[in-house]
């Protein structure tokens, strides 16, 4: 039995379930212009995988807005797009030195991805582009053992099979990759299979749960997830190692019960981007048709092609009544053709979530409660996207974490965390552009309250206006929604010693005031007691 017999029986069946999904991929990636190879792997095949170009962008500009969209609202780098929290316990998560220790760890995190040395921001765009066209994205994450470094690589759907356990979620993972016999030797060392420097060699990576777990075991062999790598081409090369957890991260936009792969908006509109290929073709044929008529001459003695040139002269007589050669007219309606062309756009635009932004180019005279009306309108509708989303990223999120927890780097940088977190679940959570509306039209709201009973009560000279008004929670309502660093905001207990300082100096100051009067009525009595008696001993009493 050769080593490949491994994982072939598995391999063939995860290969089975995505072809079911191969066909409609196919025709979006024909449509799309995708890189992605889904020729069924013909290597003999030195064609263009694809097909022809289509005749119209507009699917691949609405798949750049909605990369572009996506972006932006999930993975700013701009932005703390994510924050380690304490979902269970909020009270927890608000105590000064575990905020501060939550807010430490999530910047450690973002700087581990920051453009300048982690490539996660680069590739992100390429896995939110395949979920919008193919409905799922595959990114790598892994550290690069005596190097020091993780790498996060965006893996192309063509050689990627997968399966989910009962829940639905991602537990096989099978990656087809393609090396020469040198790029093989690099990769495996003394453990690759024997071939010529320029041989090409289709390797399965195949990850899998690992039947022989076992809890706390630091061998490789026993780890949750079983690693292998094993060749068709090759069938007795084999390889095996364990993983930790999952190195590679799903995210998916469209689920379907008893389907292992999800759909994308592409899908929603394939139907439409078919018809705007064909319409496109045949409108670009009709302008075709207006540019360069056919014309009707009465043998090639008159006219040839060669003679349809701009400022061009043909010479003949008429034959009864008639020129020798004329334009023949077609029968058409250009603006039926035109204005379904357009109408599919839109729809094609429609599927990917940035309608709104036509409605928006269609009314310039909104106001500005208008547009925040729609953009919140728009975030609603993506709110269930987004969750899906970001179930992905809190993947990516958790293994960065424990890698760099493995590598020292935690420990070094911001030490051991507050002894009440060691009890907690702590979990990543994600401030999305929808909740940062909210918290923002909430803060403005308490604002106008607050302005209002303060012109109140200044114009009545009335106090009361002022007593039900919170103080510390119309701060902490203003921290959390303006800006959540906790560094500026400080612990409740040192803000009562304070007050309790400031109360101390102000009794202190009342008592020394008192005594002060008290001092000065002293005096004022004794010189009148003094002046009496003076008084009294010059007139002889």
């Amino acid at each position: 039995m050769s080593a490949w017999s491994e994982i072939e029986p598995r391999h063939a069946e995860v290969k089975k379930k995505r072809a079911l999904e191969e066909p409609r991929w196919r025709d979006i990636a024909r449509l799309m212009q995708s890189d992605e190879d889904l020729s069924g792997g013909n290597r003999n095949d030195q064609r263009q995988p694809n097909g022809d170009d289509p005749f119209d962008s507009t699917p691949l500009y609405a798949n750049d807005d909605y990369v572009g969209g996506m972006f932006s609202k999930a993975t700013n780098p701009a932005e703390r797009w994510f924050s380690w929290g304490v979902p269970a316990d909020p009270e927890l998560a608000k105590w000064k030195p575990a905020k501060d220790y939550l807010w430490n760890y999530t910047t450690l995190i973002l700087a581990s991805i920051d453009p300048t040395i982690d490539n996660f921001y680069l590739n992100v765009p390429g896995w939110f582009g395949d979920m919008g066209m193919f409905g799922s994205g595959f990114m790598w994450q892994e550290e690069m053992v005596g190097q020091g470094r993780i790498v996060t690589p965006n893996l192309a759907v063509s050689g990627c099979y997968k399966d989910v356990d009962a829940n639905g979620d991602l537990d096989t993972f099978h990656r087809e990759i393609r090396l020469t016999g040198r790029q093989a030797k690099g990769k495996f060392g003394d453990r690759a299979p024997t071939a010529r420097d320029d041989e090409e060699i289709v390797f399965v990576h195949a990850i899998s749960p690992n039947p022989e777990f076992r809890p706390g075991s630091p061998f490789a062999k026993h780890m949750p997830f079983k690693s292998c790598y094993a060749s068709p081409d090759k069938t007795n090369f084999y390889t095996e190692s364990g993983y930790l957890d999952l190195p590679v991260h799903q995210i998916e936009w469209s689920m379907r019960s008893g389907r292992v792969w999800a759909r994308g908006p592409a899908h929603n509109a394939l139907p439409d981007m078919l018809s705007l290929d064909e319409v496109a073709r045949s409108t670009m044929v009709g302008i075709q048709f207006d540019a360069e008529p056919m014309w009707w001459a009465a043998d090639e003695d008159v006219m040839t092609t060669a003679d349809i040139v701009p400022g061009n002269v043909l010479f003949g007589e008429s034959v009864q009544g008639k020129a020798p050669a004329q334009i023949l007219e077609r029968s058409k309606q250009m603006s039926l053709p035109l204005q379904l062309q357009n109408d599919l756009r839109n729809q094609v635009r429609r599927a990917f979530r940035f309608a709104l932004a036509s409605t928006l180019g269609a009314r310039p005279q909104m106001t500005a409660e208008e547009v925040q009306a729609f953009s919140q309108d728009e975030l609603k509708s993506l709110a269930p996207n987004l969750i899906r989303v970001q179930r992905g990223l809190a993947g990516f999120i958790r293994r960065r974490a424990q890698l760099l927890d493995r590598l020292g780097v935690v420990a070094r940088t911001i030490g051991p965390p507050p002894p009440e977190l060691l009890r907690a679940a702590v979990t990543p959570t994600f401030v999305s552009p929808f909740v940062k509306a909210q918290k923002a039209d909430t803060a403005n709201g308490a604002t106008s309250w607050v302005s209002t009973k303060l012109k109140i009560a200044a114009e009545t000279q009335d106090p009361t206006w002022m007593d039900d008004i919170d103080v510390d929670g119309y701060s902490a309502l203003l921290h959390d929604a303006l800006s959540g660093v906790p560094s500026i905001k400080l612990d409740p207990r040192l803000v009562e010693q304070k007050r309790q300082a400031r109360a101390q100096a102000q009794a202190a100051q009342v008592q020394l005031a008192q005594q002060e009067q008290q001092a000065a009525i002293y005096a004022d009595v004794s010189h009148a007691d003094q002046a009496k008696t003076l008084a009294k001993g010059r007139a002889g009493k």
